[in-house]
Order: structure tokens, then C-alpha cells, then sequence
């Protein structure tokens, strides 16, 4: 299997978040805020493992790159104190020297009876602290803020508290309020958000500034043995074929010989790809991507074009009539399975 290690640097709009992942996780619903007179950087990283450059069997998350969301934090910030906190947590779990501990009820994914939850922060610092205040499946804590040492913990409770109190755990869950980002970031620097990948945890970095990796990802992936892929949306969002795709012919430009790329290639065509083609009707082309998808604007996601002449429209006939006296008051759609049909043939045709 080869491991990749993947990131992309981005700028975020808080006021219009959009997607954060593929059907693992979404923000809580925005409330109305004005974008911020600053724009807000985010770095996304994330990993995989796969055995060529089709990706089709990829397992996704940042633990199967080879590299733990501790050693990056660790990396990035080192020899900084970091400020965990959790929401939404066991009693049982909580951890040695944990601040502001508050016990509460509340309903979990799925139940009707209240339970007892509880939230916390903790001061940490070290890749040994960031792991053990983690967990071993990453999920004991939402995430972190960076700390400076004039930081007042105490007047961070409430935003961060806006930031992660109003989640659901439902599928998928809503973990995170993205309003609430510039509060946060208005007392640090920068916000660190475990996000949740197909198969595994992704980290989401939040800041004012943009945060400079400095080849330190390339020092991870280095002793790992992982590959380094970078991606121009989040890779939570993107396809993993072709980044390494754009990878292989970066390293053709600085090594001259793609042969010599890390990631074997495949022998057959994508089983995504043909996926996409067989259910647009083999409308899908080669060269479409995901990022394309992320630009289309919402209006253009909502509902197939209508015909005027409704005579027309293979989703209904006669016997779909809601008829009173002699005036058709309204239609009856048929099955959805009926519906997708007819829509497909009306596609072809």
C-alpha cells in the first residue's frame, strides 16, 4: 500500500462556508453574520492509502497516511500550548488536569433519553499531550485553539462554546458552527478543528494568518514514508486520482522520469470515472473533476429544466390527474423509481 499525506491552502469565507465533507460530517446551520474585513486562511490536511494511482481503493483519513494528527500539530506548532476542548463528551473520559469541567444533560444521536454529557478544556503542549488528550480513534476532543501566553482562557469559554455547544450528532453530524470563527479567532491566532474524513479524521486549521508548513510536512512524510500530495480544494472534498495525477507531473518536471514517481500506476480506468458515466448516460467526460462541481452555483443544483408543455413531460399522463368537476387541480407524481426512469430517458433523448 502507499500512504499519502494530503493539503491544500485555502482561503474561508465564514458567512458562506459551503461543503466541509463527503457525506461524514457538515457545519451547523450559519446564522447571519457579515464576512470578516479579514479573510480567514484554512489549511485542510488529510491522508489515504491505496495500491496505485486510481486511488479506487483508497482508504481515507489522516491516521492512514502514516502520520497522526499529533505529529502534524506537533510539527506545525512546536513548543507552543495548545487549549483542547471538548463537547458533548463521556464523564468517564474526562482527563487529569481538565478546566472548567461542566456537567450537563442532553439527548445523543438517535436517543430519547437524556444522558449525561459533559464539556472541558485542557492546556497541552508536545506531541505526547496532544495524543493522549485525542484518544486513540482522535474523537475525545472538537479541537483546539493556539495559545500565547497573555491569552485569557476564560473569555475563550463562550466562543468556543458558540462554536461547538449548538452541534447534533445525527448522520451526518453537524459539529461546528462556522459563524462562530471570527469570535474565536478575534482572542488567537488560529483554531484547529477535527474534522472527520471517509475512513478516518482530517484536521482543519483556521487563521488569521496563513500558516507557513515550511517543508515540515515534507520532514513528516520524509520519515513515514508517505507521499506529499497537494490539492486545491480540501481533500475531504476532492478526488484523490487526480491529485497524484498532478503530483506525477510535477516530479516529471523536477526529476525528468514520472516512471519514478512513488505510486505505481493503474492498469485500468478508474472505476469512478465509469461510474459517473454510466449514471449520466455517458455525458460524463474524462477531464470533468470535483472541483468543477464546487463552483457551480446552488441555483443551478435545484431541480431539471421544466417544459412549457407540460403534454410533453414523461413524469406524468392521464391517469396521474387530480381532477375535480372538469378543472385539473393537480398532478400526481408517480414512484421515485418511476420518476428517475422517466428522467433519464428524457435526458438520452
Amino acid at each position: 500500500m502507499v500512504h499519502a499525506l494530503g493539503f491544500s491552502h485555502t482561503e474561508f469565507n465564514p458567512a458562506r462556508p459551503g461543503r466541509l465533507c463527503r457525506g461524514r460530517e457538515r457545519w451547523i446551520e450559519p446564522f447571519e453574520i457579515e464576512a470578516p474585513d479579514e479573510p480567514v486562511h484554512r489549511l485542510v490536511l488529510s491522508g489515504a492509502a491505496f495500491t496505485d494511482d486510481s486511488a479506487a481503493d483508497a482508504l481515507r483519513g489522516l491516521p492512514h497516511s502514516n502520520v497522526d494528527l499529533a505529529q502534524v500539530m506537533g510539527s506545525l506548532f512546536p513548543r507552543r500550548k495548545l487549549l483542547a476542548f471538548c463537547e458533548d463528551g463521556h464523564p468517564a473520559d474526562i482527563p487529569d488536569d481538565a478546566l472548567h469541567v461542566e456537567l450537563y444533560d442532553g439527548h445523543r444521536s438517535g436517543g430519547r433519553a437524556e444522558e449525561v454529557r459533559v464539556r472541558w478544556v485542557k492546556e497541552v503542549s508536545g506531541v505526547r499531550e496532544i495524543r493522549e488528550v485525542l484518544g486513540p480513534q482522535n474523537e475525545d476532543v472538537a479541537g483546539f485553539v493556539l495559545l500565547d501566553k497573555d491569552t485569557d482562557v476564560e473569555a475563550l469559554l463562550d466562543p468556543i462554546f458558540l462554536l461547538t455547544g449548538f452541534s447534533t450528532l445525527d448522520s451526518p453530524p453537524a459539529r461546528f458552527q462556522p459563524s462562530a470563527l471570527p469570535d474565536v479567532l478575534a482572542l488567537v491566532k488560529a483554531v484547529i478543528l477535527v474534522h472527520r474524513d471517509k475512513h478516518g479524521a482530517a484536521l482543519g486549521i483556521y487563521s488569521t494568518v496563513p500558516i507557513k508548513t515550511d517543508g515540515r510536512l515534507e520532514g513528516l512524510c520524509e520519515k513515514a514514508g508517505s507521499v506529499l500530495v497537494h490539492f486545491a480544494i480540501p481533500p475531504m472534498l476532492a478526488r484523490w486520482d487526480r491529485a497524484i495525477a498532478e503530483a506525477r507531473t510535477l516530479w516529471a518536471e523536477a526529476n525528468g522520469d514520472p516512471e519514478s514517481f512513488p505510486v505505481p500506476r493503474s492498469t485500468a480506468p478508474s472505476p469512478w470515472e465509469r461510474r459517473r458515466r454510466h449514471r449520466r448516460g455517458g455525458g460524463m467526460n474524462d477531464d470533468d473533476d470535483l472541483e468543477d462541481e464546487q463552483n457551480v452555483d446552488d441555483d443551478d443544483l435545484i431541480g431539471d429544466d421544466e417544459d412549457e408543455d407540460d403534454d410533453d413531460d414523461p413524469l406524468f399522463d392521464d391517469d396521474d390527474l387530480i381532477v375535480e368537476g372538469e378543472d385539473v387541480v393537480a398532478k400526481k407524481p408517480r414512484k421515485p423509481q418511476m420518476v428517475r426512469k422517466a428522467r433519464r430517458a428524457r435526458y438520452e433523448e
